[in-house]
């Protein structure tokens, strides 16, 4: 990757874009922007600007975007934009154009980055040469599978954050049931993701008797570090909710290469997946809880990951 490929990672609530270059062992990203969605009608206003911004006029771009891509074409799950390959090549001159999966291009990204992008969330002890589940909650609730291939690596790519939420205790029964009640089916990207805040808090309002007045999410936290009762519970909730999905989704997998968890919510809700609760939501699964006791998990701390995964992605077929 000696010549400049656009990367982008496009979100409901960004779009970040970037050149990506392979320098020795690692891919680096130059002239970063992020954009937020909401100033742009559609994904082309946004893209022009970043090049006008920046005078980049490069022949190959991968972006990685939030939502299922068919056919060289996508549509965001969380905003009103779509995609094409086709079009943005024709638009803007770039010969090369490929769009993915904003959670392929996450996932491709771990193998690229250092150590110190990740923290520890669960101890454990990898299986080699087993698949790695990436996985979390932002605006939505991403899920890949990163498994080991003689071509480098392969990523299988799902929409597993929208499987049905499944409940445990009585609160999140009862959760279950007002989000049930007021929106039919109830996935873990409702319940665990940015884009359900809204609702489960409102749920949660109901359930504690106390009136419903929307609020962002730092103030939630804020709430909650204060020792709310209530939001301290919203938080726990949540947090247990990734944990319960990212076992489920380790277990059908096969993942014992371990987990690595990713997105702007994992990161806030980080204290409370470390707890020996979190643990045990993870890897309880009756006779085969066994299975995840020693699968470790592991939080990415690097907002770039997702434009290096696209690079690398887009560099390991462009060699195959």
């Amino acid at each position: 990757m000696e010549e400049a490929v656009l990367v982008g990672d496009v979100g409901g609530t960004n779009a970040r874009f970037a050149a990506a270059y392979r320098r020795g062992d690692w891919i680096r990203i130059e002239q970063f922007e992020r954009f937020a969605g909401e100033a742009f009608p559609d994904f082309n206003a946004a893209l022009k600007t970043y090049l006008d911004m920046t005078g980049l006029r490069p022949a190959a771009a991968c972006i990685a975007v939030a939502g299922p891509v068919r056919g060289g074409k996508a549509q965001l799950t969380n905003r009103d934009w779509s995609i094409s390959e086709a079009d943005v090549s024709e638009r803007f001159g770039i010969a090369n154009v490929l769009v993915v999966n904003d959670f392929v291009a996450m996932a491709r990204s771990v193998p690229e980055l250092e150590p110190e992008a990740f923290s520890v969330v669960l101890r454990g002890t990898p299986v080699p040469e087993a698949p790695i589940l990436v996985a979390g909650p932002g605006t939505g609730f991403g899920v890949s599978t990163l498994i080991p291939s003689a071509g480098g690596w392969a990523v299988l790519a799902g929409e597993g954050g929208h499987m049905a939420y499944a409940p445990r205790t009585d609160l999140e029964r009862e959760l279950a049931i007002l989000l049930a009640r007021d929106h039919g089916y109830v996935s873990n990207e409702l319940v665990a993701s940015g884009s359900g805040l809204e609702e489960v808090h409102a749920a949660f309002c109901e359930i504690f008797g106390r009136p419903y007045a929307g609020m962002a999410p730092e103030d939630i936290r804020a709430k909650a570090d204060e020792g709310d009762e209530m939001y301290l519970a919203l938080i726990h909730l949540r947090a247990m909710a990734v944990m319960g999905a990212v076992g489920d989704l380790a277990l059908a997998n096969g993942a014992l290469g371990g987990v690595v968890l990713a997105g702007g919510v994992s990161e806030r809700i980080a204290g409370v997946l470390k707890t020996p609760e979190a643990r045990e939501r993870f890897a309880a699964r009756g006779p085969m809880s066994g299975f995840l006791a020693e699968c470790p998990v592991r939080l990415l701390h690097a907002p770039a990951a997702p434009m290096i995964g696209a690079a690398a992605y887009f560099a390991q077929l462009r060699q195959g």
